[in-house]
């Protein structure tokens, strides 16, 4: 896979509090993951890196509303779960009133927004599921004529791989950012371990964050020429 700033674009998923920091509901699932590969910084490594060579940057994030506890048809598992955590997993109280937001899970981790809130990100409507489906991403994606897709994100096995994949199939090239990724276990094993095969068999290439700025600054200088 060949970098071409022009048809690149950095995609991130769940860049928000509940994931990122340790009073999210879901940080203590993935808390080993991300502290051993230092996850955060590579997320913000990426970020820094696109937003200095002046890449699309688009992020899908994952909010619910108190209208979503409506649902009475079954949906995956870990959903089912997380959107009835008495807290609220990434709840806001309204698509368009922000009370309450400034702060607790769904919002972006405070070192992140000048990257995310710059009014360049197009942070997307949000995924309702694991995937990008249910929201506007691929359209963010043709919209730019975006041909090739840096990923990252703190959920490995769920929300990132689904996005992959519907990325993949609808016919981007994809690299995925190993140490730009978490994941938790369950009984079955390890799903960060999971994920890597999964990418392995699915993503066009497996990058670590070192190596995808430095492709990502070649490609930037490559098209200053």
């Amino acid at each position: 896979m060949q970098l071409e700033k022009k048809r690149t674009a950095l995609v991130v998923t769940d860049i928000q509090n509940e994931f990122l920091v340790e009073t999210g509901s879901y940080y203590p699932m993935i808390a080993d993951k991300l502290k051993e590969l230092n996850v955060f910084d590579h997320i913000e490594d990426l970020l820094k890196c696109a937003k200095e060579n002046d890449y699309y940057v688009i992020h899908s994030p994952h909010y619910y509303y108190p209208s979503d506890l409506q649902w009475v048809a079954p949906n995956n598992a870990i959903t089912d779960y997380l959107v009835k955590l008495p807290a609220g997993f990434v709840g806001r109280k309204d698509p368009v009133d922000l009370e309450g937001f400034h702060g607790s899970g769904a919002d972006y981790p405070e070192r992140l927004k000048k990257y995310l809130m710059d009014g360049k990100t197009a942070n997307t409507s949000p995924h309702k599921g694991l995937s990008c489906l249910s929201n506007d991403l691929i359209r963010q994606l043709r919209m730019r004529r975006i041909e090739k897709v840096i990923m990252a994100g703190p959920v490995g096995n769920l929300c990132l791989e689904n996005h992959m994949r519907d990325i993949v199939e609808a016919g981007f090239e994809v690299a995925m950012v190993r140490d730009a990724i978490a994941a938790g276990q369950n009984d079955e094993g390890d799903a960060y371990q999971a994920a890597m095969v999964n990418f392995r068999f699915i993503a066009n290439a497996i990058w670590t964050t070192e190596d995808t700025v430095k492709r990502m600054k070649a490609a930037a200088e490559a098209d200053k020429q």
